[in-house]
């Protein structure tokens, strides 16, 4: 009999599922709304009992005969703990809502195990706290053993904003903030004064448009005052300040029928009151002699601010999980499972730090690629597919790739991409209107060689999950123009021949055919979808957008 555990993100938006071994090891994670094709799959669980089955199947679980420990990413039931709902930012029948569904999931995780066989004496579920589950999955991907973890979200079971210490990968709370106050709540405040909606995770347009627009200096002071940082700790300014503020705010605010840039200022003085709030929060949890910070929780998405702590505020590293949101919070759970199961104290360390722990392509793709043909050109290209990809975006094409396992996170990070060439000033345009569906302010991502980051950003360092938006050197800008924002920078993603060898052979494909060694990498995925699940899924995205090709592990199919 095998021990498995089985870790569920259970905040009612964002579930997914993750299954440690018995070596404390993530040997699937995966989120569900990926599998549904439901974007944030808002109140859908996280052990979707057809997706579980999968994933047990990818582990080579039995559920008939091996031992199952569930786990879940909140300790507690928020609508039973007695909290009054802050409502000064943002309605209070949003919070009730999701309040909600967190209960109907913490009450049913685990249930679907018995779907599948597992009989209900030898199912344990156990809960565990919201921002441990955070800082457990964030030291997992981390290459240190001593750091500051900081968790930063829109809220835990209290408050949102922990700090942790690790030492020799143990972890121990330093404090929590009581709240309320919230830097993702405030974000989500923001996002709604754009004119975008935070509950369809809109919040990455903010912070595209921001590179757009002018910081309002009256308004980014009086922001700023929405929020006290008292040695780390957030909370919220009192009500009639907040409704001042507000007020104020709405004189620059957006509706959603509204030319976008109409908002372009307000997103850059938001982005920059972000800034400020985040810094002084950072700065009040530095340690002396500990060079290196975890970074966690929804606000460690936020890549633009993110690649401007290195060498700041005391920390010469920053170190971001490819998933420091909830849904990575599935892994913190299955690894606190583990660790308490087996009376460990240090969070098990990921060997390579891998993010692709999710679906392989189906076996059958020879078949499919057979009936797909209809008038589309299918091409084995085994052996040679990123020389083959490298060609076809040399002549201006723009391909999906759907290799290996899944990506876990929310960005694509070459598993299940479109890629295109970044020379071409027309390429960004091509692929936000007749591919992606989208703004055509939205940016698209870099990659570059881990070793040659220096040679094309300034503030060189690693990114190897997309997590970090750093200024392109104006030297190389004319080079690339597809993937320079705005303002001078881009979302990177680093990569090597050890971490990513079909990533960099590609790489070196690029420099041979057009001289520069960089890639375009957007998400597999349509606007307002998930990133593509199945091969069924890409195939569809071939056939109704202006996508050139896509290959699926060997086979390339393209248009003719």
């Amino acid at each position: 009999m095998t021990t498995w555990y089985l870790g569920l993100s259970t905040s009612g938006h964002d579930p997914a599922l993750a299954i440690a071994d018995e070596a404390g090891q993530i040997r699937f994670a995966e989120a569900t709304e990926r599998f549904v094709q439901d974007k944030r799959a808002w109140g859908i669980a996280p052990d979707h009992v057809t997706h579980l089955e999968h994933a047990l199947k990818a582990c080579g679980a039995d559920p008939e005969r091996d031992r199952f420990v569930v786990a879940t990413s909140w300790k507690a039931v928020k609508a039973s703990l007695d909290i009054v709902v802050h409502d000064a930012m943002l309605p209070a029948s949003d919070t009730i809502w999701m309040r909600g569904l967190q209960a109907g999931l913490q009450a049913s995780a685990g249930a679907n195990l018995l779907r599948l066989g597992v009989e209900d004496g030898r199912r344990e579920t156990l809960h565990f706290d919201h921002h441990h589950c955070h800082a457990a999955a964030t030291a997992y991907f981390a290459p240190v053993d001593d750091a500051v973890c900081l968790v930063l979200d829109g809220e835990g079971e209290v408050g949102a904003a922990s700090l942790f210490s690790m030492s020799s990968r143990e972890l121990k709370r330093k404090w929590r903030g009581w709240g309320p106050g919230s830097l993702g709540t405030f974000y989500a405040w923001l996002t709604f004064h754009c004119g975008f909606d935070w509950r369809l995770g809109e919040e990455w347009k903010v912070m595209g448009l921001a590179a757009y627009g002018s910081i309002l200096p009256e308004l980014q002071g009086e922001m700023t005052r929405l929020l006290l940082v008292d040695h780390g700790r957030l909370k919220f300014a009192d009500n009639e300040t907040i409704a001042a503020i507000d007020a104020l705010t709405r004189a620059h605010a957006r509706m959603p029928a509204e030319p976008i840039m109409k908002a372009a200022d307000l997103a850059a003085t938001g982005q920059a009151v972000y800034a400020a709030l985040a810094d002084r929060v950072i700065a009040d949890v530095r340690e002396d002699g500990v060079p290196d910070l975890l970074l966690t929780g929804g606000c460690a998405l936020n890549s633009s601010y993110n690649g401007t702590i290195a060498g700041r505020l005391g920390f010469e590293r920053v170190h971001i999980a490819p998933c420091p949101a909830d849904d990575g919070n599935a892994i913190g759970a299955a690894l606190l499972a583990f660790m308490q199961d087996r009376g460990v104290a240090g969070v098990p360390a990921s060997p390579d730090a891998s993010p692709f722990l999710g679906t392989v392509p189906d076996r059958a793709i020879e078949r499919k690629m057979a009936h797909a043909a209809n008038g589309l050109s299918v091409t084995d290209v085994s052996g040679r597919s990123a020389a083959a990809v490298a060609g076809r975006l040399a002549e201006g094409r723009v391909i999906g790739v759907m290799r290996g396992p899944a990506e876990f996170g929310p960005r694509a990070l070459g598993h299940r991409s479109i890629l295109a060439d970044p020379t071409r000033p027309e390429i960004k345009d091509r692929i936000n209107a007749e591919i992606k569906g989208r703004e055509p302010y939205r940016p698209l991502a870099p990659v570059v060689l881990e070793a040659e980051v220096g040679d094309w950003f300034e503030r060189p360092q690693p990114s190897p999950y997309m997590s970090i938006t750093l200024p392109w050197r104006s030297t190389v800008q004319v080079r690339v123009p597809s993937v320079v924002h705005a303002d001078g920078t881009g979302r990177l993603q680093t990569v090597s021949p050890d971490s990513q060898p079909w990533m960099s052979a590609l790489l070196d494909s690029l420099r041979q055919t057009t001289g520069v060694p960089v890639a375009l990498n957007t998400s597999l995925n349509v606007m307002g979808k998930p990133i593509a699940h199945s091969v069924e899924d890409a195939l569809a995205i071939l056939a109704t957008t202006g996508l050139d090709g896509v290959l699926c592990e060997d086979y390339l199919v393209e248009k003719p």
